[in-house]
C-alpha cells in the first residue's frame, strides 16, 4: 500500500478510476498468454449480446474509435472469435458475429475477471460487493444486473 494523498482520496470519481486502473492491469497481466486483452473482450460480449451487429454499433455501444475498434476486430477476425461478413442490406457496412471460439475466449476472460475483481474487492464483505455494484449501477444510470 503506497501513500495517496486524502485530497485525492475523498473523491469516489478518484478512487472508482484508480481500482478500474487496478482491475484492467491485472487483467490484462493475467490474460497476457493468451492472445486476449480486456478491449477484446468488451468486444466480443458486445458482439454476442446484440450481435449480428454492425461494426459501427459496436463503436457506438463501446464508445470505442472506429479506428481502433477496426484494429481490434483484425485481431479478433484472425483468431477466429468474429465472423466479419458484408452486410447484405447495406455493403459499405460490416456485420459481426461471435464465433463458438468467441463464445469461449468470452468464459475465459470472465474467469480471469471474476478472480481478480474478487480480489480487488477482498476487503469487502459479499453483501458489500453486492451493494456497491448495485450502486455504481445506479449512478451510471443503469439498472440492477
Amino acid at each position: 500500500m503506497t501513500d495517496r494523498p486524502r485530497a485525492l482520496l475523498r473523491w469516489p470519481t478518484y478512487v472508482m478510476g484508480q481500482l478500474h486502473r487496478t482491475g484492467v492491469g491485472r487483467i490484462d497481466e493475467a490474460l497476457a498468454g493468451t492472445g486476449l486483452a480486456l478491449r477484446d473482450y468488451y468486444v466480443l460480449v458486445c458482439v454476442g449480446e446484440f450481435g449480428p451487429l454492425a461494426q459501427q454499433r459496436v463503436a457506438d455501444r463501446l464508445g470505442l474509435d472506429r479506428s481502433d475498434l477496426v484494429k481490434v476486430l483484425d485481431r479478433l477476425e484472425a483468431a477466429g472469435w468474429v465472423l466479419r461478413e458484408r452486410d447484405t442490406e447495406d455493403r459499405r457496412r460490416h456485420v459481426l458475429t461471435l464465433t463458438e471460439a468467441g463464445r469461449t475466449a468470452v468464459a475465459q476472460v470472465e474467469e480471469v475477471s471474476a478472480a481478480v475483481t474478487g480480489e480487488l474487492l477482498s476487503e469487502l464483505s459479499p453483501r458489500e460487493q453486492e451493494t456497491l455494484h448495485r450502486l455504481l449501477l445506479k449512478a451510471f444510470g443503469e439498472p440492477p444486473a
